[in-house]
């Protein structure tokens, strides 16, 4: 075994949660086409900023919200996301296994835009009542209804990672319950806001989601590998949710032209313009609405 993954198991196998270590059983481990499902209204919730070291991931242990959350702005919380430090994480190895979620493989949705919103999971097919394993070894840390996600359960892993499993017809395990990789949680269904039975099913570190196709290859539906690094490559999608966020609009008015709208928001002709998918020559109508930030 190469003296980094050693380093990352004796780092993950440490891991400290709400101030104990996961050996300790009494503490805690700290959309489709038929899916309207996605959380572009209040992404802004989902990310935590605090600068804990890897071997503390998590200061809180939450049964009663499904994120994670903490202080700081959606461009402090962005900014930490995008300028993370590769990470090293082990998934799987002689002791701790692994598991796909379902047993099915047809994915309807992938991570990613969608109908102009941000949809932040992978949504899996399935027909209610299959049954839904959990991917790692780890601790249930909540399970209840949870407004779009329908009966939603969230898993916190050995490894520094959170799986959000949603749209459950039925939930089998209590928060606080541990779980070992394969073990059954629930079944599916067609909970939320969902218009047909299927999986959403999230990857996240620090309570950020991220492409769950850096873990899982779901065309073969098996782990890609046993390690994989996590970097700011993986949560670079934030930069442009950020910008959505806090972009600013103007309404054209009788007597506007960019010079002039350029100048009241002190920015650049050529910035409207990009921003706009616009050129220099359009003609303004009255009432346009013109991004200005």
């Amino acid at each position: 075994m190469s003296k980094n993954i050693s380093l990352i198991i004796l780092m993950f196998t440490s891991i400290v949660i709400n101030g104990q270590s996961p050996e300790s059983r009494d503490h805690k481990i700290i959309e489709s086409h038929n899916d309207s499902m996605d959380l572009a209204s209040n992404h802004y919730q989902l990310y935590d900023s605090t600068e804990t070291p890897a071997y503390d991931l998590y200061r809180s242990w939450d049964n009663h919200n499904m994120k994670y959350l903490s202080g700081g702005s959606i461009i402090e919380k962005a900014d930490y996301y995008l300028s993370l430090d590769s990470m090293l994480i082990l998934l799987t190895d002689s002791i701790r296994d692994y598991s796909m979620p379902v047993s099915k493989d047809r994915i309807t949705s992938h991570f990613g835009m969608r109908y102009y919103r941000y949809h932040y999971g992978t949504d899996i097919d399935l027909d209610t009542g299959d049954s839904i394993l959990t991917v790692f070894d780890g601790q249930v840390r909540y399970t209840d209804y949870y407004h779009g996600y329908g009966n939603v359960v969230v898993i916190r892993h050995y490894n520094g990672l959170e799986t959000v499993y949603a749209h459950l017809s039925d939930i089998i395990v209590d928060t606080n319950d541990f779980v070992s990789a394969g073990d059954l949680i629930g079944y599916g269904g067609n909970t939320g806001r969902s218009t047909g039975s299927h999986l959403h099913f999230e990857m996240r570190y620090r309570g950020a989601a991220f492409d769950s196709r850096a873990v899982f290859d779901y065309d073969s539906f098996r782990l890609e590998k046993d390690t994989f690094w996590l970097c700011a490559t993986h949560f670079a999608y934030l930069g442009p949710v950020r910008n959505l966020k806090y972009a600013r609009y103007h309404y054209v008015r009788k007597g506007d032209y960019l010079g002039k709208i350029a100048r009241m928001y002190d920015t650049g002709i050529g910035r409207l313009c990009r921003l706009n998918g616009i050129s220099r020559r359009t003609i303004l109508q009255i009432g346009q609405k013109l991004r200005v930030r």
